[in-house]
């Protein structure tokens, strides 16, 4: 049986991303999307991969987490969140049954894998972490499918990628360590560089949806 550190380090990051996916409130969704790369921080340090913990804190929480929060109009000068963002949902309803038809491949692809990873060897902490990226993996792209907020997907496609990188260290971290942090190390300066293009894109999105409104209004009366 694992140890608790190393259950405890396994669950939060999942339960953190599933908040973060699913609350329906954006400025504390990407509150917690930064608690989430700090707890994954951890783990990384709990594996020995202290440089990967150095660049999840800097890539994943701190720049990731300051461009999520440029695209809702908050910043070091501007504290209050832009009122039209700050409660915006997805265009799209809660539909039970969407849900449930964009679950079943997910949950399909999850079956797969397990079947695949099950014969595999690993550690005790390696176990711990590849069943965290395995349902990581999962809520993100689940996430991913059920959400049209350009924001959202955001967040999905980061905790997706840390599904896949928590996965693929548990699998080599005992025979290819170094390849497999540099493939790591790549996949988080493209995800951040993905996060920042998407949440400029976001905010520019805004700022245009804000004029335009105005315009219509005045045309209307």
């Amino acid at each position: 049986m694992p140890p608790l550190d190393d259950v405890l380090l396994a669950t939060l990051p999942v339960l953190l991303a599933a908040f973060a996916l699913f609350d329906r409130h954006l400025v504390r969704a990407c509150s917690l999307f930064v608690l989430f790369a700090l707890t994954v921080a951890l783990t990384w340090w709990q594996l020995d991969f202290a440089w990967l913990a150095l660049l999840e804190v800097l890539l994943g929480a701190v720049l990731t987490g300051a461009f999520l929060f440029h695209a809702l109009g908050i910043g070091l000068v501007r504290l209050t969140p832009t009122v039209r963002l700050i409660h915006l949902r997805d265009p799209m309803p809660w539909i039970w049954r969407r849900a449930i038809v964009y679950l079943v491949p997910v949950l399909a692809l999850l079956g797969m894998l397990t079947a695949a990873l099950a014969s595999l060897p690993a550690s005790e902490s390696s176990l711990a972490a590849r069943w965290s990226g395995l349902v990581l993996l999962g809520l993100g792209l689940w996430a991913f499918a059920l959400h049209a907020h350009l924001l959202r997907r955001l967040l999905a496609f980061n905790i997706t990628g840390t599904g896949i990188f928590l996965l693929l260290m548990s699998l080599v971290a005992n025979t290819s360590p170094a390849a497999g942090q540099g493939l790591v190390i790549t996949g988080l300066v493209v995800a951040w560089l993905g996060t920042a293009l998407g949440a400029l894109l976001t905010r520019r999105l805004a700022a245009l949806e804000q004029q335009a409104t105005p315009a219509n209004g005045g045309q209307a009366s």
